[in-house]
């Protein structure tokens, strides 16, 4: 209708987690959350933390906490290095949201060897 004006959804850590990650839930019956940023089932989790301009995937497995690069060295069995065009910091949410995407990417195409 003319003059409606649509909200767009804030980009907060929150939507963009869920936007990225809630296949998590879909998928593999993950529960998400919303308070520590978090999916989680039995030993495994997966937690996004952006303080000080930084931005850390954890995982759990098996009560092994591990950053995604570590993971992804082992499950590529060769050094993970983010692309260059990732800043080292990660100070908008328009950053947080292209490194979430490119994230939750790594862990679809991935997901066999690590959630089986």
């Amino acid at each position: 209708m003319l003059g409606e004006v649509i909200a767009m959804e804030p980009k907060t850590l929150k939507s963009l987690v869920v936007r990225h990650f809630d296949f998590l839930r879909r998928d593999y019956g993950f529960e998400y959350d919303v308070g520590r940023h978090r999916y989680f089932k039995k030993s495994n989790e997966f937690r996004v933390v952006h303080e000080n301009a930084k931005l850390k995937l954890f995982l759990t497995f098996n009560h092994k906490l591990s950053t995604l690069e570590e993971v992804m060295r082992i499950v590529t069995k060769r050094d993970f290095i983010y692309p260059q065009y990732f800043s080292s910091f990660v100070l908008s949410m328009s950053d947080v949201d292209s490194r979430l995407a490119y994230d939750a990417k790594l862990i679809q195409e991935h997901a066999h060897e690590l959630l089986e």
